[in-house]
C-alpha cells in the first residue's frame, strides 16, 4: 500500500510539474512579443525580480495552504484563516511598537493564531457544530478584532525588515513551513491518524485513534500557520493592515485543491499544496504582466479551479494518496 501510494502522489506531482512548465512556458512567450509592434525582446517573466516576487507572493498562500491541507485531509475546512492573519499581523504590530521588540510581537501574533485555531478545533469537535460554520463565526470575529485592535485604520511598525528580509524571507519561511508539513503527514504517527479520520472517522475511532485529538490539533495547525502567514505579510509590506487577509482563505482552498487534496478528506499532500500554490502564483503573476483585467482573471482563476474539482470527483474511484 506504501508503494503504491508513493506511485500515486508521483504521479500526481508529475501532472503538476507539466501544468506548471507549460504555464511558464506560455507566460514566457507571451511576455517577449510586443503584440502592437510584433517585436521580440528579452521575456521579463523569466527574469530573477520576477522569479522573486513570484516566491514572495505564493509564500503567504503556501503557508495558509500547507494548516489548510491537514485540516481538509482530516475531513474539516477553515474559513477563518485570512482574517486570522490579519488579526495576528495587527496583533504582531501593536506588540512590537508596545514593547520595542520584534521577537515579542512574533510570539503574540502567533498566540493569537493559535488560540483561535484551539478555538475552532474544540466548537467544532467537542460540540459536534460544521467547521464550515465554526469557522464562518471566528472569521467574522477575526475580522473585526482586527478591525478593533488596530483602531480601524493601517497601523505602521516601529521595526523595519532590511530589504533582504522583504524579497527572501517570505520564500524561505514558506518552504521550511512547507517542508515541515510533508514530514508531519508522511513520515509520522500523527500524519497517518490524520489520514485515517480523514478516510473514515468511525473506523480510525474503532481503531483506537484518539479522534478528537486529531482534528483538534490540525485546527491548531492552521491557526499557527495564519499567525506565521501575517509575519510575512509584515516582511514584504511593513505595515499592520486589519483587511489584509480579505480573500486569502479562498486562494489557499484553490491551492490545496489544485494541488490534488481532496475535498471529502483522506487524500492529498503538503507536496501537491506546494505545487498547487506555485500554479495559483504564476498564473496570476502572468495574467498581471499581460495586463488581463481583475474580472478577467477572477473568472479565469476560479475556471482553474472549477476544472480541477470535477477532474478530482470524476477519479474519484482511484486508490488514495
Amino acid at each position: 500500500m506504501t508503494d503504491l501510494r508513493t506511485r500515486i502522489t508521483a504521479s500526481r506531482a508529475m501532472g503538476l510539474l507539466a501544468a506548471l512548465a507549460a504555464l511558464v512556458a506560455l507566460f514566457s512567450a507571451l511576455s517577449a512579443v510586443e503584440f502592437s509592434t510584433g517585436a521580440v525582446h528579452q521575456p521579463y517573466f523569466l527574469t530573477l525580480d520576477n522569479a522573486v516576487e513570484v516566491g514572495g507572493s505564493c509564500a503567504i498562500n503556501l503557508i495558509l495552504g500547507v494548516g489548510m491541507t491537514l485540516v481538509i485531509i482530516a475531513g474539516g475546512i477553515d474559513l477563518s484563516v485570512g482574517r486570522l492573519m490579519a488579526l495576528a499581523l495587527v496583533v504582531q504590530v501593536v506588540v512590537t511598537n508596545a514593547a520595542g521588540s520584534l521577537a515579542a510581537g512574533l510570539a503574540a501574533g502567533l498566540a493569537a493564531g493559535m488560540a483561535v485555531g484551539l478555538a475552532n478545533g474544540l466548537l467544532a469537535v467537542r460540540f459536534g457544530i460544521p467547521s464550515f460554520i465554526v469557522t464562518l463565526g471566528t472569521m467574522m470575529i477575526s475580522r473585526g478584532g482586527a478591525m478593533l485592535v488596530a483602531g480601524g485604520k493601517s497601523i505602521g511598525c516601529a521595526v523595519h525588515a532590511p530589504l533582504a528580509v522583504q524579497r527572501f524571507m517570505p520564500i524561505a519561511v514558506a518552504l521550511a513551513a512547507a517542508a515541515v508539513g510533508q514530514v508531519l503527514l508522511a513520515k509520522t504517527i500523527f500524519g497517518r491518524h490524520v489520514f485515517a479520520v480523514g478516510g473514515s472517522l468511525e473506523a480510525a475511532r474503532l481503531c483506537g485513534i484518539r479522534t478528537a485529538r486529531v482534528r483538534v490539533l490540525t485546527f491548531l495547525a492552521s491557526g499557527l500557520c495564519a499567525g506565521l502567514a501575517g509575519f510575512i505579510y509584515w516582511c514584504r509590506n511593513g505595515l499592520g493592515d486589519p483587511l489584509a487577509g480579505d480573500g486569502y482563505e479562498l486562494y489557499a482552498i484553490a491551492a490545496v485543491i489544485v494541488g490534488g487534496t481532496s475535498l471529502s478528506g483522506g487524500r492529498g499532500s503538503v507536496l501537491g499544496t506546494l505545487l498547487g500554490a506555485l500554479i495559483m502564483g504564476v498564473l496570476q503573476n502572468g495574467l498581471n504582466i499581460m495586463l488581463v483585467q481583475p474580472h478577467w482573471q477572477y473568472i479565469i482563476i476560479g475556471s482553474v479551479l472549477t476544472a480541477t474539482v470535477l477532474a478530482d470527483r470524476l477519479k474519484s474511484s482511484e486508490p488514495p494518496l
